[in-house]
């Protein structure tokens, strides 16, 4: 029987988290992290018409230089570029980061919006990750990441880069503001922005077969509140224009969103 390569490189991912965790430091072997809590409005999905509301919990954990997050990451003691899922920090310096990472990804459910209703669920996967970020003045840094779906269930691959700026108003009060470009594969666009015939025909909207194409363009900021040592609150906007592919998919009939959000934290 035939074995699925991205199976291989999921395991290879492995094996280097659990080799340089064994390797951390003594003095990087104590956990700590955060718990939090945000509300988020916004589109959909990317290029929807529709806006909603959520409240999600997130999670985040470090021990040396291997971490494990669900989006609590702005709230930790240590202000690394933040790595969704399984993570882990090949190289680590003021000026430079390397990481590889594992993540879930939801997918997609045809329920999640009307306008998505006949068009079938995407798969759930493992997405696998590789990213860098190079701090290249005070208070600035670029970073860039390229995702693949691991187990070829149609997520295909992802590329993202993003330039940010930090700003400390006080010692307890910081301005994080930035904007972020993202392009997809032909699988993943196809997955996410194409119509089928069969979809076509469930659905009502034309054929599209979008290839290799910028997705969007974010532009960001937040306001991070240190509240006591321990509790940080966090409120953000964000505008979203997709591009490419993406704006000319029958799926999009809003190319201009905005996002709010709002969020408390609790760190150790």
């Amino acid at each position: 029987m035939r074995s699925d390569p991205a199976v291989g490189v999921v395991a290879a991912l492995l094996l280097t988290v659990g080799t340089v965790a064994q390797a951390a430091p003594g003095d990087g072997r104590a956990v700590s992290g955060a718990v939090t809590l945000i509300g988020q409005y916004g589109p959909d999905y990317l290029g929807a018409s529709d806006s909603g509301a959520s409240l999600r919990p997130g999670l985040y954990l470090r021990w040396g230089r291997v971490s494990v997050s669900s989006g609590a990451g702005w709230a930790a003691r240590r202000q690394d570029t933040e790595i969704r899922g399984l993570g882990i920090d090949l190289a680590h310096s003021d000026a430079f980061d390397l990481s590889l990472g594992l993540r879930s990804d939801s997918g997609r459910s045809d329920d999640s919006s009307p306008a998505l209703a006949g068009m079938g669920d995407v798969k759930r996967t493992i997405r696998a990750r590789i990213g860098a970020t190079w701090r290249f003045a005070p208070d600035w840094a670029l970073s860039a990441n390229w995702t693949v779906d691991a187990f070829n269930r149609g997520g295909g691959n992802l590329i993202d880069a993003k330039l940010q700026h930090e700003r400390t108003l006080s010692p307890r009060l910081h301005l994080t503001s930035g904007m972020s470009l993202s392009a997809g594969g032909p699988r993943y666009m196809q997955t996410y922005h194409g119509v089928t015939a069969e979809q076509s025909a469930a659905t009502g909207y034309p054929e599209y077969k979008p290839g290799t194409s910028l997705r969007d363009l974010q532009l960001f900021t937040s306001l991070r509140v240190d509240i006591g040592d321990d509790w940080v609150g966090v409120l953000g906007i964000g505008f979203t224009r997709t591009l490419g592919d993406v704006t000319d998919s029958p799926l999009t009939t809003r190319p201009n969103a905005f996002s709010l959000s709002t969020g408390i934290g609790w760190r150790f």
